[in-house]
C-alpha cells in the first residue's frame, strides 16, 4: 500500500492506493492533523511507502514523516492540480449544463487535493516502472 500526500498550508490531500491501483481511501484534511491521521492510516492499511508532493511545507512534513515511515519519496507536483481536475471530472461525470462546457473551463465544486494525491502516487509508480 502506498499513500500519496498533497501538502498544503491549510489542508492536505491524502490517497491510499493498493498494488492493483485501487483507491482504498482518499480525503482532504486540515494540515495540522496530518501526522495523527497518517499514524492511524499506517496501522489501518499497513502502509509501506509515502509519496509526498514537493509543494508548500513539504520539507517540514518530510522531516516529520521520517520518524513515522521508513520510505518517503518526494515527487514533483508540477501541473498536478490540472490533472486532478480532469481526474475529478472522469470520476464525477458532469450533468446538466456542465456537460456543455469543456472541463478546462470548470472548477470542481469541492477541493481536489485528494485527487492530486492520487496523481502523485501514479507519477511515482510510473517513475519506478521506468527504472525497471
Amino acid at each position: 500500500m502506498i499513500i500519496g500526500i498533497d501538502p498544503g498550508k491549510d489542508k492536505c490531500g491524502l490517497a491510499v492506493i493498493d498494488k492493483d491501483l485501487n483507491v482504498r481511501f482518499k480525503a482532504v484534511i486540515k494540515s495540522n492533523s496530518l501526522i495523527d491521521k497518517l499514524k492511524v492510516l499506517k496501522d489501518d492499511y499497513q502502509l509501506q511507502v509515502v509519496v509526498l508532493g514537493n509543494g508548500t511545507k513539504s520539507d517540514d512534513i518530510a522531516t516529520n514523516l521520517k520518524g513515522v515511515f521508513k520510505k518517503v519519496y518526494i515527487i514533483d507536483e508540477s501541473h498536478s492540480t490540472l490533472e486532478a481536475r480532469e481526474y475529478y471530472w472522469k470520476e464525477n461525470p458532469r450533468r446538466g449544463w456542465r456537460r456543455l462546457l469543456p472541463t478546462s473551463m470548470q472548477t470542481p465544486p469541492e477541493p481536489v487535493d485528494d485527487y492530486v494525491a492520487i496523481i502523485l502516487v501514479l507519477r511515482y509508480l510510473n517513475k519506478m516502472s521506468k527504472r525497471n
